[in-house]
């Protein structure tokens, strides 16, 4: 938790003699140089100092910590790539994040160490198919709607739109009830029925996603295709077992 200058940890690496202490210097590096802010260099040369640290292997009593927070960083940051406009841009790197994410769960057994569980949950995090739709705001009649779509671990889209009735197919439930098992606990928007219910006439339509790295989570705005009477309506997206509303 203490913050130790740059300069004076890359001055204690050169003269630093045992691979433990190399190994540890190297991870004070990493941890340190994440938080550079606009320093891209130095955000750059955070997986290469990750990469060293771990070279000492779990001799090192601070192996786990490198995995987890290498890990992290991959997660969250990734690597720094130059754009086509000459722009630096940090990009998680999904796969590479799962690489370390296993391995610590491979080289540590429950209660060896204190990140297992978050690495499961990141994994599952990762790895899970995830989809959702949304829209910002109510729209004037006749307008163009737009909504959003976040996908992840999906390559097709179905899509489709119910129109109902806000004052008889809405059905809300007092927090209470939720709580004592009285209720559905679903929001409100998930129990309105379309089982027995027909799609809106010539809306009904399939999207393939882009072909995106491995993992990487899909953010796109989308348009219902034509005008809509005026009237309440529920757009649903599934994939598989996923469902969005």
């Amino acid at each position: 938790g203490n913050y130790i200058p740059l300069d004076t940890l890359e001055n204690a690496l050169k003269i630093s003699t045992s691979d433990n202490d190399k190994s540890h210097l190297n991870f004070l590096l990493a941890m340190t140089m994440r938080y550079a802010g606009g320093d891209q260099y130095a955000r750059y040369r955070v997986p290469d100092e990750f990469e060293e640290a771990l070279k000492a292997g779990k001799q090192s009593p601070w192996y786990d910590d490198a995995l987890f927070y290498y890990a992290e960083w991959m997660n969250n940051y990734g690597t720094v790539q130059q754009l086509e406009d000459g722009q630096l841009q940090e990009k998680p790197d999904y796969v590479k994040a799962l690489e370390l994410y296993r391995r610590l769960l491979r080289e540590f057994a429950k209660g060896e160490t204190r990140y297992y569980d978050q690495a499961q949950a990141q994994i599952r995090t990762i790895t899970t198919p995830t989809l959702y739709v949304s829209v910002g705001n109510i729209f004037l009649p006749d307008s163009e709607i737009q909504f959003a779509l976040n996908a992840r671990n999906v390559r097709r889209v179905d899509f489709n739109l119910y129109k109902f009735d806000l004052t008889r197919d809405v059905r809300f439930i007092k927090e209470e009830d939720a709580e004592e098992g009285e209720g559905e606990a679903a929001p409100w928007i998930q129990r309105i029925p379309i089982a027995a219910r027909a799609s809106v006439k010539s809306w009904s339509w399939s999207k393939a996603l882009r072909t995106v790295p491995e993992h990487q989570v899909i953010s796109e705005q989308l348009r219902v295709q034509g005008k809509l009477p005026v009237g309440a309506y529920l757009l649903e997206a599934r994939s598989g077992s996923r469902t969005g509303r």
